[in-house]
């Protein structure tokens, strides 16, 4: 899903618990703010797949790859990762917020994984991740 997306649908999630949920406005900003910022992930791989930080140009490697490409593995859209950021939620309360931002994120990734045919594009656990990567190294990019 585009960034401009998950920042629309972000603010609209962000504001309905601010409204409905009687919850203060830096917990509402902590859900949006993790909502979107999710996404550095993908910042994070292309940079070291293309060697170059120009978010212009990785913008648009992104948006050139084929619609069914090998799997690709962002580790704040791994199953790991939000499980750490549970169990840290049950500890400070400061996580909650950013796991509900998480999972509303998450949540409409796979919506648009599934509509657009391409659930194999996205590697969901980084642990099945590495194993099979090391088991079958032409699947996956090195």
């Amino acid at each position: 899903m585009l960034p401009k997306w998950h920042i629309l649908f972000g603010a609209i999630f962000s504001l309905i618990f601010y409204w409905f949920f009687f919850i203060p406005i830096f917990q509402s900003i902590l859900i949006f703010l993790s909502s979107v910022l999710i996404d550095f992930d993908h910042y994070m791989s292309g940079a070291v797949r293309n060697k170059t930080l120009n978010l212009k140009k990785l913008y648009f490697w992104h948006k050139s790859l084929p619609k069914h490409h090998k799997p690709m593995m962002h580790i704040f859209h791994s199953i790991e990762f939000i499980g750490v950021i549970a169990v840290l939620s049950f500890y400070f309360n400061f996580f909650l917020f950013i796991l509900i931002g998480i999972v509303f994120h998450s949540i409409l990734d796979i919506i648009d994984l599934f509509f657009t045919k391409r659930m194999n594009c996205r590697e969901f656990s980084l642990i099945r991740f590495l194993v099979l990567r090391r088991r079958y190294p032409n699947k996956y990019f090195k």
